[in-house]
């Protein structure tokens, strides 16, 4: 079908962007800059109408009232003559929610609370708690699984992080997924939603930030995202779903990354992501470049789908936890998956983003794997376990340079101990001399300390950062702390630093952060910490990871310019 674009603009660009494969003959507007747009012809109005040598007008704006007046005042008719690119959106769903069925949300927690933003639009009969401790959430009667006699009445959609008990569960009460339930990121991310979102948004940031086209995280339950997972809330597709060429082509990913592209960063968090510091948004449209695509594998690759780990941090567990069983079973098909889909065409691998990876089985099978051999490769570690002996198994025959970032939260023992139980601080002490000395030979390629801050540490802040020169780190990243569910928000008020608008410093915070080895370090990050942080100059950032390590270590990836598309 030959189509014609009525609307010269940013949303007729950001609707190719999906829709590419559409065979789009010329534009035309009331009113024209050029002969040309996205190398197609441009017209006005009269002449684009007189031509009629297409099928169908496709309408492209924010405002379309004025552009459909004028189709019908010429005895055009709606979906036969012209159509709205909304039309086209819904294409873009391999899913809905069925109208027939009652609406129930399994979850009373911080998911939960998040994906009311995106439910406001159905029409939720119930809340389902397996341990149910109120019997109403945001004012809707809240069940227990065995007072609902029947499955079959019901919708689920699970709004948990970790739902494969819930799923285990539905299926033994006779539901089927995508028939009976479903997660709630496939309806939050539904993408005829989610380009709404981002088309029609009507402004944009100074920022050209490309991490969504080169970049991918695979966590807990094979899920995935193309950014930091705390930065940016919405999946992609479930690696078990999807090929590794469907999943990074697929409609979801396309949206994600039109979403910096036409720099409305709509789906990222501009409270958190340290990218935003200072940047204001802007009323109007942008659209003065030519959109990029996406490269054609995820170049960095952040692994985080195994949760061992050695320690059993207060803002992370409750106990220390090894995946073993049926648990194990599964995340090693994920890690098949990975070696046999990802690890060759990854670049920069990071590992690990959840757990420990030199407590993980799982995580050492795919840094051995002969596949895992990239230029670049970051370690997030706790630092307990970063001996000697595991630093010779861990460069033993990789090319790439490998760089270190330890969380350790804590300059004194009692505190550390407190914070990061089953640790060790005097070994955490002699490990961190040990990286400090392989830095110093170059033999780390970066060194970076961690600090969550919080109620029990935020003191320390100030040594801490003298033990880092001390060290001779690259870097000590400061981060406030977040609540993944460990805490009720009473607790979580109680232990953080801020206040609740997770933006202003409590009164003692702030008195710390005026400090001049604070303001004046030349090491000190304040990162996910607004207040006081300096606005970065960069403005053109290809990787947030890469662009996070570089702003300190040097040109770590500078090397690549020439070869690597991710640069």
């Amino acid at each position: 079908m030959r189509y014609v674009i009525y609307g010269v603009n940013r949303v007729a660009k950001d609707f190719l962007y999906l829709f590419e494969q559409l065979e789009i003959v010329y534009f035309f507007d009331d009113t024209i800059r050029g002969n040309s747009f996205l190398n197609r012809p441009v017209y006005l109005f009269d002449c684009a109408v007189k031509k009629r040598d297409f099928d169908q007008i496709i309408v492209c704006d924010f405002q379309k009232k004025e552009k459909i007046q004028k189709l019908q005042n010429l005895g055009l008719i709606y979906q036969k003559d012209f159509v709205c690119e909304e039309d086209f959106f819904k294409e873009l769903d391999d899913i809905s929610v069925p109208t027939d069925k009652k609406i129930a949300i399994w979850g009373t927690g911080v998911v939960a609370k998040e994906f009311e933003l995106y439910s406001k639009e159905l029409d939720i009969d119930c809340y389902i708690d397996t341990f149910r401790s109120n019997h109403t959430f945001l004012g809707i009667r809240v069940l227990e699984p065995m007072e609902i006699e029947n499955w079959e009445e019901y919708f689920v959609i699970i709004a948990v992080n970790k739902d494969k008990m819930i799923k285990k569960n539905l299926q033994e009460y006779g539901m089927k997924e995508g028939i009976g339930y479903i997660s709630y990121q496939k309806i939050s991310g539904l993408p005829s939603s989610m380009l709404k979102r981002t088309i029609f948004d009507l402004s944009y940031y100074d920022l050209e930030c490309n991490t969504m086209l080169n970049h991918l995280e695979i966590f807990s339950e094979g899920n995935t995202r193309c950014c930091c997972t705390t930065f940016v809330k919405q999946n992609l597709d479930n690696i078990f779903e999807k090929s590794s060429y469907d999943l990074w082509n697929s409609n979801l990913h396309k949206i994600m990354c039109l979403s910096t592209e036409n720099r409305t960063y709509s789906f990222c968090d501009k409270n958190i992501c340290p990218l935003f510091i200072k940047k204001k948004k802007k009323e109007g449209i942008f659209s003065d470049k030519e959109y990029k695509k996406m490269s054609e594998k995820p170049e960095v690759l952040a692994l985080g789908h195994d949760s061992s780990c050695n320690l059993s941090c207060s803002t992370c567990r409750k106990e220390v936890y090894y995946v073993k069983g049926i648990e194990l079973d599964f995340i090693n098909k994920i890690s098949e998956i990975i070696k046999s889909e990802y690890l060759g065409g990854c670049k920069f691998l990071i590992l690990a983003g959840d757990g420990e990876l030199f407590a993980s089985e799982v995580y050492q099978k795919i840094y051995k794997d002969e596949k895992c051999n990239p230029p670049y490769i970051r370690i997030l570690s706790n630092g307990t376990l970063f001996t000697p002996q595991k630093w010779e198994e861990l460069s033993r025959g990789k090319t790439g340079k490998i760089m270190l970032t330890v969380s350790a939260d804590a300059f004194y023992k009692e505190t550390y101990e407190k914070i990061r139980k089953n640790g060790n601080f005097e070994n955490l002490k002699r490990n961190l001399e040990f990286a400090s000395q392989l830095r110093k030979r170059n033999e780390l390629r970066y060194f970076r300390l961690n600090f969550v801050v919080q109620k029990e540490n935020y003191l320390e802040m100030i040594p801490f950062v003298k033990w880092g020169e001390q060290l001779g780190v690259d870097e000590v990243f400061f981060t406030k702390i977040l609540n993944w569910g460990t805490y009720t928000d009473e607790q979580f008020q109680d232990i953080s630093m801020l206040e609740k608008d997770g933006i202003t410093p409590k009164f003692e915070l702030k008195k710390i952060l005026e400090d001049p080895v604070i303001k004046n370090s030349s090491i000190v990050d304040l990162g996910t910490i607004q207040y006081a942080h300096k606005r970065d100059k960069t403005d053109i950032v290809e990787n947030y990871y890469m662009w996070e390590l570089e702003k300190r270590g040097g040109k770590i990836f500078d090397d690549t310019k020439e070869k690597n598309s991710f640069i």
